[in-house]
């Protein structure tokens, strides 16, 4: 084949995404309200990234080697007469170097190219071969040598080009998901609200409203993944700003703690829970049946909503990465709604933070649940979306706070 000749990259790359786009606008509306957001965009990243080229030059060999006639006619060395012509025995080498990536990217021009054209190539699935063909009489292995630098180092370039290529549009990649699958449920969710506002009855019972738990604040503070078979019903869910708000009031909290360790040195983690408790409370307003912020067991936060936990911080002290990964366990268990959100605060006496921090990263990122590592909150904490495979397309929002805590001898 003649490599880089069929087009240029860049439109095939825009084609490829835009067969993505299409796909997620495809996608039904039913599905895609029931389905974790992350799952989709996972699933929708992969799909629309490209793997670059990678040619292992380091490894080439010499592949085949034949036996061939040679056309010399041409050759002014050999004093052939104009009209005729001169054919003698030569060899055929083919030298075969190993290539990673998508080998359809060798069809495609990058954005940066040589104008003076490339040799033709043999691609198989992960391996490149250029062939030359030399007079046995006249073999030049100093020539021949330099001739196959030239165009491996050619193709070198090129490939590397093409990686530049590739990697600028998969870093564009997941905006582009992100956006059409913001699109997508906005639209799902709109035709869900058109259905309803018919005012006519769907053959379906007892469907709960979409809501939002009513934290009221007191003035001044490469298969699609799988989802329910049931049909979609709206649930109870609490917004992203009142989630952001209480895990200010937490660290706010911890803070203190941590600039205080003479008052809390002593504290244990039910005593640690109700100090948060009690401060929670402090800036929302309970309704009739009670307070916002409630206890379960010992170290638990939880806001309930018909006997379900929508949101829960669990408050413990760091006793190693088994023990941190039973408290998630432990957390998974208490959350059933569709948009659940929690917090791990996690008080550190040992000496060295930085290392219980990236500890804590690793057992979040090996959980079977994990989707999505969102990255670092508002307030410095890292944050993650979870899946659990017992209810498929429910998210889960994980934030873990590790925070100093003093020694109660200290």
């Amino acid at each position: 084949m003649h490599p880089f000749s069929q087009g240029a990259l860049s439109d095939v790359l825009r084609a490829h995404l835009a067969k993505v786009v299409a796909d997620i606008k495809a996608l039904d509306s039913e599905y895609v309200l029931k389905a974790s957001v992350a799952e989709l965009e996972n699933h929708f990243v992969d799909a629309a990234g490209v793997t670059p080229l990678v040619l292992r030059v380091d490894e080439k060999t010499i592949g085949e080697r034949i036996g061939v006639d040679v056309d010399v006619s041409h050759d002014f060395r050999r004093a052939v007469l104009p009209g005729h012509h001169a054919v003698v025995r030569g060899t055929k080498v083919r030298v075969d170097i190993p290539f990673d990536g998508d080998a359809q990217l060798w069809k495609f021009r990058p954005s940066s190219f040589f104008l003076s054209g490339y040799p033709d190539l043999d691609v198989s699935s992960n391996l490149v071969s250029l062939s030359y063909i030399f007079p046995d009489d006249s073999a030049d292995a100093a020539g021949l040598r330099q001739e196959i630098e030239r165009d491996v180092s050619t193709l070198r370039q090129t490939v590397g080009n093409i990686a530049s290529d590739v990697s600028m549009f998969n870093a564009a990649v997941p905006q582009h998901v992100r956006t059409a699958l913001e699109t997508r449920l906005r639209r799902a969710k709109e035709t869900t609200d058109a259905v309803a506002g018919l005012g006519i009855p769907l053959k379906r019972a007892d469907v709960p409203p979409a809501y939002a738990i009513p934290t009221r604040r007191l003035p001044s503070p490469r298969t699609l993944p799988s989802v329910e078979i049931r049909p979609y019903q709206a649930e109870p869910f609490l917004r992203i700003e009142e989630y952001e708000h209480i895990l200010g009031i937490l660290k706010s909290m911890a803070l203190v703690i941590e600039r205080n360790p003479q008052s809390f040195a002593a504290m244990d983690e039910e005593s640690i829970r109700t100090h948060f408790l009690l401060h929670l409370n402090g800036h929302y307003e309970g309704d009739a049946s009670g307070e916002t912020f409630n206890a379960q067991g010992k170290t638990d936060i939880l806001i309930h909503e018909k006997d379900r936990n929508v949101f829960i911080a669990e408050c413990k002290f760091w006793r190693g990465a088994k023990a941190f990964d039973r408290a998630i366990t432990q957390l998974l268990g208490y959350l059933s709604w569709r948009d659940s959100k929690c917090a791990l605060l996690i008080f550190n006496r040992t000496k060295n933070s930085s290392a219980v921090s990236d500890e804590m990263h690793a057992v979040v990122m090996a959980r079977p649940e994990f989707r999505k590592y969102v990255g670092l909150d508002a307030n410095g904490d890292r944050r993650y979306t979870f899946v659990k495979p017992s209810d498929p397309g429910r998210e889960i929002t994980i934030t873990t706070m590790l925070f100093d805590m003093p020694q109660s001898d200290a």
